[in-house]
């Protein structure tokens, strides 16, 4: 029994791809972390469109084409928390905290062309969990089993962009991305007859990744279209979107993004709605819900971000929240029995710019 279910949650996790965003997924192939500045969290994760930034080299690197030189740092903290549900009823609830999340980017405009370079976290692979073995005869309890796992998914890229003809532009961002993990198995056996083990484990990669993009950018509306390869433990990325400015509405702009994750495989959908409007001619207020395809017991995946932007002087200061949540039926344990799983994980990050010689 023992060994079974040691090479059932062995299997499990070396054979299934990158889901992309649950808990779980951070024992599969890593949990893909999405935002990486306050603009792109709060704005419900956009990749080919939003704000024109340093971190947009890791999304659409057409938005920073004629950007002026700007150096950006940003953090976050991500909290994950995973309901098992049996009968309407919290069977298992099993949580993270990682704070050791970040971005550093620059910008730098030399001639006709805008050059770039930074490095971020793109993906997590901790998880912490732990389960109950059960007789099948008698349904006692025989033992418990942890699983543990940890390391990241850091890119580190170099980019260029310029300005193709009037409104469009293009860039192009390429560089390394560098995947390391560790995994420990643990059976705690309740009855003496039966051993207690352990099994440890570790994987990692570096390969060349890409993204590249497309920006329109007009005085009324903006739109853009942006990929993000696939490396072995990342999938390639599709997003596009627009947005519209509306002087009549307290000078708000309103947009629409479409992310499709493994393109002309398995289409994963991600839609999100978002606007900012400008508080103060400093301060400028963000928000956004998000929504996938994927339903389970009739739950659609909902995510809701909100935060604001401001400039003093030459810095532009930000913060962003987001809490994104959906329902699964697996679980990284293969014997453990729900009715379905609830995913949610919450996100803040704060982040500071300074830019030479002027600002945005």
């Amino acid at each position: 029994m023992k060994a079974l279910v040691l090479s059932a949650v062995i299997l499990v996790i070396l054979s299934t791809r990158a889901l992309g965003f649950g808990y779980y997924d951070a024992v599969t192939s890593g949990t893909v972390l999405g935002g990486f500045s306050p603009y792109t969290i709060a704005l419900g994760t956009v990749r080919a469109v939003g704000a024109s930034e340093p971190a947009s080299i890791f999304t659409n690197p057409a938005q920073v084409a004629a950007h002026p030189f700007t150096i950006q740092l940003s953090g976050s903290s991500i909290s994950w928390a995973e309901r098992v549900i049996e009968s309407d009823i919290d069977k298992t609830i099993r949580t993270l905290m990682t704070n050791n999340n970040g971005l550093a980017a620059v910008v730098y405009p030399a001639g006709c062309i805008t050059i770039g370079a930074g490095i971020v976290k793109v993906g997590e692979f901790g998880y912490d969990g732990m389960t109950f073995v059960f007789d099948d005869n008698d349904e006692n309890e025989m033992g418990v089993i942890l699983l543990e796992s940890s390391g990241s998914q850091i890119e580190a890229m170099g980019s260029v962009s310029a300005v193709i003809s009037g409104p469009l532009s293009a860039g192009f961002s390429g560089g390394v991305r560098r995947a390391a993990a560790e995994y420990e198995y643990t059976y705690d056996s309740f009855h003496f007859l039966i051993p207690d083990s352990s099994f440890s484990w570790s994987k990692s990669g570096n390969e060349f990744a890409w993204h590249a993009g497309l920006a329109l950018t007009g005085d009324l509306f903006k739109s853009g279209i942006s990929y993000s390869s696939e490396t072995e433990y990342m999938e390639d990325i599709l997003a596009f979107g627009g947005s519209a400015y509306a002087e009549h509405l307290k000078k708000t702009t309103m947009g629409f993004e479409a992310e499709i994750t493994s393109p002309f495989n398995d289409n994963r959908f991600l839609g999100k709605l978002f606007l900012s409007m400008p508080l103060t001619k400093s301060l400028e207020a963000l928000t956004s819900v998000s929504f996938d395809d994927n339903r389970v017991a009739n739950r659609a995946g909902l995510g809701f971000g909100m935060g604001f932007s401001g400039r003093v002087g030459n810095f532009t200061l930000g913060m962003g929240v987001l809490n994104r949540f959906r329902a699964r039926m697996d679980t990284a344990f293969p014997d453990e029995e729900s009715d379905r799983v609830d995913d949610s994980y919450t996100m803040i990050n704060m982040s500071v710019s300074y830019t030479f010689g002027g600002f945005l």
